[in-house]
């Protein structure tokens, strides 16, 4: 079955989001038990010097907006953010700067220190923010005072308190100016429904080239109850370079596309599956694209049983071919159902690498999609 839309199905009230206000980046991290973050949009580096952002006046008069902050909320006072959370992160270290910079200088200063910990990076005995993986480990030694390697001094989170450290010390800021200027910075907060969370870090996010789209699907496929499926077709290709190359391909034929854009994996993935779940059950639908990934791999890896079509596979592939394998699946599968006899997908195969032979030897006016047009012409005559 050909799927012709590309539109994702995006909820129509996707940005009528509910109790969005303007508070201080401070406040909100000061009224938060727990700020997570969603395993798709985690912590990615891209930090904001907030010293450099304010300009220090007698008065303290300007304000500064950085912006929206999307999140979930898991409970009263526990957030999981959809996007954000580098603005956090970056407003966490510049308050363990504050205090690495003030530490044993007084005992007003250890004091104070100790509030700003417990008011603002800690929950308990550990850290407010809940990263993903490392993140996690390097932010917890770096609040902790813990001896860092070399590698992680090379980090982002790192290399920013090194600036705070220095500005602080160099400029001779004081804490209390600090945090006078801290009252000056807003966000817009929005609340974002749990069951449209992905949806909207997708719209916000999918002009970028940084998305991780697997996780994206990942996602998707544990809200509907399918993921040792996911992991089972994972395994299928050891190499990750090789399970994108099938996505690609895959989704090529299912949608009839000229061109595959890779940063949106996800949204054909997604529309692909919510077209055929109108007529298959998802178990089903999953383990036909695990089959399908099984045959192409055998595909690529020219693991065929038959040595007449393992051989013109491999000329296939000597000769450049590598853009043929989108249509090859489709063939080969119709091979192994029996709806495509041998001697019809060798004469293909044989099509095939003349056109490939003839293409490297000098420019060739028949683009491929061509070539398709006339094996399926051919296909029908047989």
């Amino acid at each position: 079955m050909k799927v012709t839309s590309l539109k994702m199905s995006l909820p129509a009230d996707l940005f009528l989001l509910s109790n969005m206000e303007i508070v201080n980046l401070l406040d909100f991290l000061h009224n938060t038990r727990d700020i997570c973050d969603i395993e798709y949009a985690g912590f990615n580096n891209n930090l904001v010097n907030i010293l450099d952002l304010l300009n220090v006046d007698e008065q303290f008069t300007q304000k500064i907006q950085l912006g929206i902050i999307y999140y979930s909320p898991l409970t009263l006072d526990q957030y999981a953010i959809v996007d954000g959370l580098n603005r956090i992160v970056s407003l966490s270290l510049l308050l363990h700067a504050i205090c690495e910079c003030y530490k044993k200088t007084s005992e007003r200063n250890d004091r104070a220190i100790k509030t700003i910990r417990s008011k603002y990076l800690l929950n308990g005995n550990r850290s407010k923010l809940r990263l993903s993986g490392r993140n996690q480990e390097l932010y917890d030694k770096i609040i902790n005072g813990e001896r860092l390697s070399g590698k992680e001094k090379e980090s982002k989170m790192f290399q920013l308190l090194h600036n705070y450290w220095v500005k602080i010390k160099e400029e001779k800021l004081l804490a209390a100016n600090i945090f006078k200027m801290l009252q000056r910075v807003y966000v817009i907060t929005a609340v974002v429904e749990p069951e449209i969370q992905r949806d909207v870090y997708y719209a916000l996010k999918q002009d970028s080239h940084k998305l991780d789209q697997f996780a994206l699907i990942r996602d998707y496929l544990k809200n509907i109850g399918i993921v040792d499926e996911w992991k089972n077709l994972l395994k299928i290709f050891p190499n990750k370079s090789d399970f994108e190359i099938f996505l690609r391909d895959y989704f090529i034929t299912k949608f009839s596309l000229e061109h595959f854009d890779e940063n949106k994996l996800y949204e054909n993935f997604v529309n692909y599956f919510e077209t055929m779940l109108q007529y298959i059950p998802e178990d089903i639908l999953i383990s036909k694209i695990i089959h399908s990934a099984c045959n192409y791999r055998d595909l690529l890896n020219v693991n065929i049983n038959n040595e007449n079509i393992r051989k013109a596979l491999i000329q296939v592939k000597m000769h450049g071919g590598e853009d043929t394998f989108a249509y090859l699946l489709n063939i080969y599968e119709d091979y192994l159902d029996n709806n495509l006899s041998e001697s019809t997908f060798l004469e293909i195969l044989s099509t095939i690498d003349e056109y490939l032979i003839k293409r490297l030897k000098t420019p060739n006016n028949v683009s491929f999609n061509e070539l398709i047009q006339y094996l399926n012409a051919f296909i029908t005559c047989k």
